[in-house]
């Protein structure tokens, strides 16, 4: 999912492509064949009170986005070399992941493309640190794809998720196969993660998505945490109309803006894991429904066994957003889990070594 104007899918992509290049492969990325639409989108009524308001919201947004984007084509080209697209499968290995890629049933372009789940004529097709995202064993029955994920799944020479839910569903589909779970790319691979500096001006910053961080109570609490302790609001990646400034920072700058922040308040995967890289104080915000984050974040921090920065009550903000980490506990679990990745993903490559031996 390298072209997501995204930080996170970003950097899995950057760093996933690095544990190969390191080992002195040559690494190039196939880009995503569109399936069909699963996803159902809710039919909204919106006053006429508030037109106006969205109207507003969006004309700035979209000029934010757009920044955006432009920042991230020039990513694609100079730092993941695929500014051209490519949908080959002439490889000796290929790997499907990480990010949300067995996600069939979420609002997205593609849709259901039974190509990410494995439907590719290769023989070393395998995964690492996929996810299913919100889509759940439910949603599989629901919209009638079991036979599909089984088919394209079983092309899978080796499989690894990222998430107990992604576990799970996978093991429903494939009860015979052998299922490895291992972290997202960000957190074990080598995340040019910049040293703090002092700043001119106190922050924490705001990682959420636009348009889905939009409850009052959380945003009056923050904003008077904020105000109580002299910190300006930040958000870094994503428009919101709460904050007192809006940054458009490319995936290096991101990390500056996070390793200076006093804490980190985000809804998004890739946001708690940018502040477990950079060692910071931080609350992650659970959302529930189609664009959820529940079931990625919970197992997430389960694994990193910080399940107590999970935040589901406005009320206990201040509480779990101050309180002390022990990130040398947190670090030796990433030391351990990015020895079974490099393990995982060497045995990808010499299986798909000794085939090519051996035709």
């Amino acid at each position: 999912m390298q072209r997501i104007v995204n930080h996170g899918s970003f950097w899995q992509a950057k760093l996933l492509s690095q544990f190969f290049a390191d080992a002195g492969h040559t690494v190039e990325f196939i880009d995503i064949i569109p399936g069909r639409q699963l996803y159902e989108y809710p039919k909204r009524s919106i006053k006429i009170s508030k037109i106006f308001y969205y109207f507003v919201k969006a004309k700035y947004n979209i000029g934010f986005s757009r920044k955006k984007t432009k920042i991230f084509e020039s990513f694609l080209e100079n730092s993941l070399n695929c500014s051209a697209l490519n949908y080959s499968y002439d490889y000796d290995c290929i790997i499907i992941g990480s990010d949300e890629v067995f996600n069939f049933a979420q609002p997205v372009p593609w849709g259901f493309s039974p190509q990410l789940h494995g439907a590719i004529d290769n023989d070393n097709v395998n995964s690492y640190a996929a996810s299913f995202g919100a889509s759940t064993y439910e949603d599989v029955e629901k919209y009638g794809v079991r036979n599909e994920l089984v088919a394209a799944m079983s092309n899978l020479k080796h499989i690894s998720v990222r998430d107990e839910n992604s576990y799970n569903i996978t093991k429903k589909l494939l009860p015979g196969a052998e299922v490895y779970r291992h972290l997202d790319p960000v957190l074990v691979g080598d995340l040019p993660v910049p040293a703090r500096q002092n700043v001119s001006k106190k922050y924490i910053v705001i990682y959420a998505y636009n348009f889905r961080f939009n409850d009052k109570q959380y945003i009056k609490k923050i904003k008077s945490f904020a105000k109580k302790n002299g910190y300006r609001m930040y958000s870094v990646g994503f428009y919101q109309t709460w904050v007192d400034k809006n940054v458009n920072a490319d995936p290096y700058e991101l990390l500056q803006y996070f390793a200076n922040a006093e804490y980190i308040i985000t809804d998004t995967f890739h946001g708690t894991i940018f502040s477990v890289r950079c060692h910071k104080k931080f609350a992650t915000v659970i959302r529930e429904g189609s664009t959820g984050n529940s079931q990625k974040l919970t197992s997430l921090l389960e694994d990193l066994n910080l399940k107590d920065r999970l935040l589901t009550n406005e009320e206990d903000f201040e509480k779990i957003l101050t309180a002390d980490i022990d990130y040398e506990a947190v670090d030796k679990i990433l030391q351990r889990e990015r020895q079974r990745t490099e393990e995982y993903l060497k045995m990808c490559i010499d299986e798909a070594e000794k085939d090519k031996e051996n035709k």
